[in-house]
């Protein structure tokens, strides 16, 4: 009995140290374990998708570009009959983006004649020529077969036009503008010259003018040209002329047999950089109160020279001295900055023995403007 209690005894107090760890021993802390984030990918970016900018013209389908030739050219020849087919364009002539037959057609038969016309579907359109002058038979748009026109914007409204060349005997040049107008195509003008025709922008404007040349029988290197320049709505009007070299060849051989010429071939001298040639168009007297070097300084500047409107002035002078008018264009690179500047000038002249020279002149500003964009081509 005895043994038996102390068992149990010594059973509790084991029983009792289970839960109750000793003050002398550290139950050791639970150990941190750190929670590693895991990286999650970020949602894809959607492709972006564009949606092309429809543009004006209609996919060319190649499968239909034969048929639509073929179509085409024989409703063309269907109109021009016995008449020759000199040129035909496919393109775009009335602003609409889609493209129109354009046919210029000659009739051998009966008096040279060249016309055209365009075909727009099953639309036909005739373009107008000019009203002969009395008296001359009526050679539409020109006497030869010839195949020489633009379509572009020439005058910068936006709308093209249908610019159509034509020629004739006695070097006749003709030119003829239309526009897509309130269902016709509408003469814009037209225009006959006889030292060729041209376009150029002279003012910088980016509306072309139209350059209008005539041969002077008593100068044939020269060419005078008249200027017409886009009223900005309805036609071109004649705004200014000048004075050109009909042949483009150099050196030039200055003409000094009158008056006006030798003041124009001075201004043709300075607008061609020949500062010794316009020099040498001075009388003795002048060049020797004027040293070339001091002279020439003057020019320095100078990008070009027109000289128009030159006449010699009645009842001033006599055999042997003359008074000369003109107007005078001259642009200048001043800083950069080009200026232009119009002047009316005076002229006097004396007959020496080898011809017509410059002694004095006064001039007289009429206006001034800075361009803001400077035309570098055109001009012969």
């Amino acid at each position: 009995m005895r043994y038996l209690i102390l068992v149990l005894l010594i059973g509790f107090s084991l029983l009792g140290c289970v839960g109750s760890p000793s003050p002398g021993i550290i139950a050791p802390t639970a150990t941190f374990t750190p929670l590693v984030a895991t990286a999650t990918a970020p949602p894809a970016t959607p492709t972006m998708s564009f949606t092309p900018t429809a543009t004006p013209y209609s996919t060319p389908n190649p499968a239909l570009a034969a048929d639509t030739a073929k179509r085409g050219l024989a409703r063309v020849l269907e109109i021009a009959g016995e008449a020759d087919l000199v040129c035909l364009r496919h393109e775009d002539t009335d602003g609409d983006a889609e493209p129109e037959w354009l046919a210029l057609i000659h009739q051998p038969a009966a008096g040279p004649r060249l016309s055209a016309f365009v075909l727009d579907g099953e639309e036909f359109y005739a373009l107008p020529a000019a009203h002969p002058k009395p008296g001359e038979p009526d050679i539409g748009l020109g006497q030869y077969a010839t195949c020489e026109l633009e379509i572009r914007d020439i005058n910068a409204d936006g709308r093209p036009e249908v610019a159509i060349f034509g020629h004739a005997e006695q070097h006749e040049t003709f030119l003829h503008v239309y526009v897509w107008e309130r269902g016709e195509y509408r003469l814009l003008g037209a225009f006959r010259g006889t030292a060729d025709i041209h376009f150029e922008d002279r003012d910088g404007d980016l509306a072309e003018e139209i350059i209008e040349g005539h041969l002077d029988t008593a100068a044939p290197s020269l060419a005078w040209e008249i200027i017409f320049t886009w009223d900005g709505q309805q036609t071109y009007g004649w705004t200014t002329d000048r004075w050109a070299w009909y042949y483009l060849e150099r050196p030039h051989a200055y003409l000094t047999h009158k008056p006006s010429y030798a003041v124009i071939s001075f201004y043709l001298a300075v607008d061609d950089r020949d500062l010794p040639g316009a020099y040498a168009l001075l009388d003795t007297a002048t060049q020797s109160t004027r040293p070339y070097a001091a002279w020439a300084n003057g020019f320095a500047s100078t990008l070009r020279v027109d000289t128009g409107a030159v006449h010699q002035l009645p009842g001033v002078g006599d055999e042997n001295h003359a008074r000369v008018a003109t107007q005078v264009l001259a642009w200048d690179n001043e800083a950069g900055r080009v200026i232009a500047r119009t002047w009316e000038v005076l002229w006097d002249v004396v007959r020496t023995a080898e011809g017509w020279r410059l002694t004095s002149s006064t001039m007289n500003l009429l206006l001034e403007e800075e361009m803001t964009y400077y035309p570098t081509g055109g001009k012969r």
